[in-house]
């Protein structure tokens, strides 16, 4: 192999000395000269390089050069000329074997000892055992020594020159050498130096650790498995008791790749030389029963908690080890990943206390193994008395929801205390990540108001039946909400996860601030009958709230209807009494007269007919609506349907309104307007001819029924535009979800639509007016539903006016 030498250039060192000798370097012997082409000159082979000159024999200019220099004595040579032009520093960094050399060969410890007399400063870096540390005490008496674990190689660098090997020896020379004076270098190095010498350890602090036995704290944390394995294997060897708290996936590992080490463990403790192994995991299946038997057939003791801790640990008298990893039981690995490992006292004490006060709450594996074995459902209801330890349930059996979550709060303050540890975060989580349903009881006032708003910025559909301004058109909601009362009685923050698993916190002090000092015991199950009486407990209060709300917003709809109805009613009835007053007037004053004949005014007659009419149809559209209202609620109301094209039936359809509609309105205004074009031009549906008679809209629909709809939203459209304000309707397709539907628009340039109204526009007596009963659209949306279709309705953007739209499914396509 062929070492290249770089020179990098010639610099002057003006405050070099004469004293500097390199003729140790003029001596050095690497063989022939070999003749160099002009794209070599820079690059020479140390193998054959002859006389290597750091001086210029005509000035003091040091040459600049690095080259590796091979041979122990032309090495040896090397280091002590180094040492020898070390002037104030000769900076060491060396593995174990590193004083070995230095003190072990006369010539190197002479050199060093001379650059000592000289007032050299020798600092020293390496790795102190008790195999070196003679030599390291040695070595103390002219240098600086400290220890630094696992050095490797070695190096040393002085004012103006930097020498290296990856290879040292026990006690002999260094067989290949680096050398560099080049400032750049140099320089580098020392940084490397002074960063490696911050970081080591006085010599004396760690002999004192190996001569009196001391073990030094140490956090280290491993991630190739040679080293895990290793470290698993000296189990064995440097504990007297061994304490695993996992999942079964540990266990499951531990049995493939290490379950020799635990029976020879546990030979140990048979001969009373160990004091055995304890083992927390969790037990839920025959898999795990199974593994759990192995354990326990060589003497390992178990116990199972259902509720374990985030991460897996280990702890002997004297270690510490960890690993956060969720290991499946059903992978088949040989190690782990990754492995934390602290000697630290207290690392060890804080988990021997977790570790001693989960095993006292375990039940002993052969229950359990039992249960499974015989075909039990492995059913159990935990006491918790530590508020700790229910914080963590309750917040673990939040996050470990797949379906549904059930959650009844007794008191406000009770809310208040859960959405510190974390309530409103598992909430989110579970529903955004993980599509749960969540179903919340809570206490009237102010903050689970807050709750829901804060929900709501998630962009969750909130359903909240106590709340008469929620959105309840989404059947699909996230997260549903209802108000109760304070519950004096039950006094306990009740949660069901998935219909499996129940917890109830008792609340000992609702005037805490605090979660663990406001609440008491804690009851976790599993057990079906539990778990059922609970969810039993739970839906009918949901009920009871959701019949309550019913109620009210009954009791207050029949109020606003008997007010609407009977101004409804009003309206038309006066004009007709009154005519019909005016009538029998004209009667009674022809008879004063003596005449048997009436004479009346034609055209007066004409005029009172017609108002009667008007106000007779007003009360036979109430009328309508109100039937239209019981069938809705009573889920009666029928539809007629048949094949229609709808296009066709829009365009005769708008044609009939246009023809009878318009005149009715023409002929009640012509006797106050002289502009009988008032209406002219008002209604567009020239969108529905640009389909052409061969695009047809095939639908089953109730043609009345539709024909309601339109009307409806036509009338609305009329009574909110003005004078010379356009009606657009249009008809396009859509498809949604694989599903095709004609979309129906009706589009003004009015006023628009009431903010206050716009989001509870379809519900029942919704009006902005001072007329009308707010009947109708509510109407047209069971109507359109009925169909299978929606209806929906916007502000226009330009802030002229709005548009209403409803969509109908078209049939199959090979009938359309």
């Amino acid at each position: 192999m062929n070492f290249k030498i770089n020179i990098e250039g010639k610099k002057t060192y003006d405050d070099l000395d004469n004293g500097y000798d390199t003729s140790s370097l003029d001596s050095i012997e690497r063989g022939k000269n070999l003749p160099l082409d002009n794209k070599d000159k820079d690059c020479y082979n140390a193998n054959h390089f002859d006389n290597i000159d750091i001086y210029s024999k005509d000035d003091a200019s040091l040459k600049e050069k690095t080259l590796v220099v091979y041979g122990e004595d032309e090495t040896t040579k090397l280091i002590l000329q180094t040492v020898n032009n070390a002037r104030s520093k000769w900076d060491n960094y060396a593995d174990s074997n590193g004083p070995t050399i230095a003190m072990g060969l006369e010539q190197l410890r002479k050199g060093m000892r001379n650059a000592h007399r000289r007032g050299a400063k020798i600092r020293y870096i390496s790795e102190i055992t008790k195999h070196n540390i003679n030599y390291c005490k040695e070595l103390m008496k002219m240098a600086e020594v400290r220890h630094m674990d696992n050095a490797k190689g070695g190096m040393a660098v002085s004012e103006m020159e930097y020498i290296a090997t990856a290879n040292l020896q026990e006690a002999k020379p260094v067989p290949h050498l680096i050398y560099s004076n080049v400032k750049e270098i140099v320089e580098q190095q020392q940084l490397v130096f002074e960063s490696l010498w911050v970081n080591a350890i006085p010599a004396t602090q760690r002999m004192k650790e190996i001569e009196e036995g001391i073990e030094r704290t140490e956090t280290k944390v491993f991630d190739d498995a040679e080293n895990i394995h290793k470290k698993i294997e000296s189990l064995g060897k440097n504990s007297d008791e061994l304490l695993v708290c996992s999942d079964t996936g540990l266990l499951k590992i531990v049995h493939n790749c290490f379950f020799g080490i635990y029976q020879e463990i546990m030979d140990k403790y048979e001969r009373g030389h160990h004091s055995g192994i304890r083992w927390i995991t969790h037990i839920s299946c025959r898999e795990d029963a199974g593994l759990a038997r192995l354990f326990l057939d060589i003497g390992v003791k178990i116990r199972s908690v259902r509720n374990l801790p985030p991460l897996n640990f280990l702890l002997t008298d004297k270690a510490f080890f960890s690993n956060t990893e969720k290991i499946d039981r059903k992978e088949d690995r040989e190690t782990i990943n990754s492995l934390f490992t602290s000697n630290d006292g207290l690392y060890i004490n804080q988990y021997k206390t977790v570790f001693e006060e989960l095993w006292k709450n375990g039940i002993d594996a052969i229950d359990i193994i039992e249960d499974i074995e015989r075909g039990l459902d492995t059913e159990r209801v935990d006491v918790i008395s530590r508020s700790t330890n229910a914080e963590n349930t309750y917040l673990d059996l939040l996050n470990s929801a797949n379906k549904e979550i059930m959650l009844m709060l007794p008191t406000t303050n009770a809310f208040l205390r859960q959405r510190k540890i974390g309530l409103i975060d598992s909430i989110t989580h579970a529903a955004k990540d993980r599509c749960v349903k969540v179903r919340m009881l809570v206490p009237k006032s102010k903050n689970p108001v807050e709750l829901i708003e804060s929900l709501d910025k998630h962009n969750f559909s909130i359903d909240n039946a106590n709340n008469s301004n929620s959105n309840n058109n989404n059947n699909n909601s996230n997260v549903q909400v209802r108000y109760i009362q304070t519950l004096l009685e039950a006094r306990s923050t009740i949660l069901i996860v998935d219909k499996k698993v129940s917890l109830v916190m008792e609340l000992r002090d609702d005037t805490k601030e605090n979660f663990h000092e406001a609440i008491g015991l804690s009851t976790y199950s599993n057990s079906k009958a539990g778990v059922l009486s609970y969810i039993s407990i739970f839906e009918n209060l949901w009920e009871q709230t959701e019949l309550f709300q019913q109620l009210k917003k009954s009791e207050i709809l029949q109020k606003d209807f008997i007010h609407i109805a009977a101004h409804e009613l009003r309206n038309p009835i006066q004009p007709i009494l009154a005519i019909s007053e005016i009538l029998k007037s004209i009667i009674i004053q022809n008879e004063s007269r003596g005449s048997k004949d009436v004479v009346i005014n034609k055209s007066q007659i004409i005029g009172y007919i017609d108002t009667i009419i008007r106000n007779t149809k007003k009360l036979m559209s109430l009328t309508t609506n109100v039937l239209d209202i019981t069938r809705i609620e009573t889920n009666s109301m029928s539809l007629h349907k048949e094949a229609v094209d709808l296009r066709l039936f829009l365009l005769e359809h708008m044609m009939d309104y246009e023809k009878h509609v318009i005149n009715d309105i023409e002929r009640a205004y012509k006797r106050h307007l002289d502009n009988e074009e008032r209406y002219n031009s008002r209604l567009d549906f020239s969108q529905l001819d640009k389909h052409g008679s061969y695009d047809s809209f095939l639908a089953e629909v109730d043609r009345s029924r539709v024909s309601q709809v339109i009307s409806n939203l036509l009338d609305n459209a009329f009574k909110f535009t003005n004078e010379g304000e356009m009606i657009e309707m249009e008809i396009k397709r859509e498809v949604i979800n694989c599903q095709k539907y004609a979309v129906i628009t009706i589009k003004d340039n009015g006023r628009g639509i009431h903010t206050e109204i716009l989001p509870k526009l379809f519900t029942k007596f919704a009006t902005n007016s001072e007329k009308g009963t707010g009947l109708g659209l509510f109407i047209c949306k069971n109507i359109v539903e009925a169909h299978g279709g929606r209806i929906w309705a916007k502000n226009n953007d330009d802030g002229k006016g709005a548009t209403f739209s409803f969509s109908l499914p078209l049939m199959d396509p090979k009938y359309n």
